[in-house]
């Protein structure tokens, strides 16, 4: 409505400016025809040289600016203003949109956000428990291992102990057996 009023004003203040340049014009069919339709033209004209001015030039000259402010404003103000408008409305809806949309993409931000975050925190317990399994896990299978150890430790001594016994017991009938055949051959006749 303001670029209108705007629109209007301007036409109107350039009202005096075509007049002025209508002048010479004026002038012109003011001096040149004798008879007829110039002739009774001529007939108004007020002034002379030249500045001359006829009231009835200048009233044409007005009528057919409004009839060309009244076309224009049919042809090519109003719709020029009505695109003007619906642009207007297009942009604001569009605006509006954009807001709608911004505003729906944050919520989907929000949502992902949260659930990334208890993606975060449910892996974080997973590696907790998976850490507490695997020490348990490790700290069952040393168990076993030395569990294990000792008791091959244990074998191994009892092995050990056990044919430490045999060969003490083979070593002292050797011994005695040796002791046997030294003291037979020292005297020369068999000790039993």
């Amino acid at each position: 409505m303001v670029r209108l009023f705007r629109l209007k004003r301007f036409a109107f203040g350039l009202t005096p400016i075509l007049m002025l340049l209508a002048v010479p014009s004026i002038s012109w069919a003011a001096s040149a025809p004798t008879s007829g339709f110039g002739a009774w033209l001529a007939s108004f004209n007020v002034g002379s040289g030249a500045l001359v001015i006829n009231p009835i030039v200048i009233l044409i000259q007005w009528s057919n600016f409004l009839i060309l402010l009244i076309v224009l404003n049919k042809i090519l103000i109003k719709p020029l203003l009505s695109h003007m408008e619906s642009r207007d409305a297009q942009i604001t809806g569009d605006l509006e949109t954009a807001e709608r949309d911004r505003s729906e993409a944050a919520g989907y931000i929000s949502q992902y956000e949260d659930a990334l975050a208890e993606i975060q925190r449910e892996n974080t317990e997973a590696l907790i428990a998976l850490q507490q399994e695997m020490t348990e896990a490790t700290r069952n299978r040393l168990d076993e291992v030395r569990e294990r150890t000792n008791r091959e430790i244990e074998e191994t001594r009892q092995s050990i102990a056990a044919q430490a016994k045999q060969a003490a017991s083979e070593l002292e009938s050797s011994a005695s057996r040796l002791a046997g055949e030294i003291a037979t051959r020292l005297a020369g006749r068999s000790i039993a």
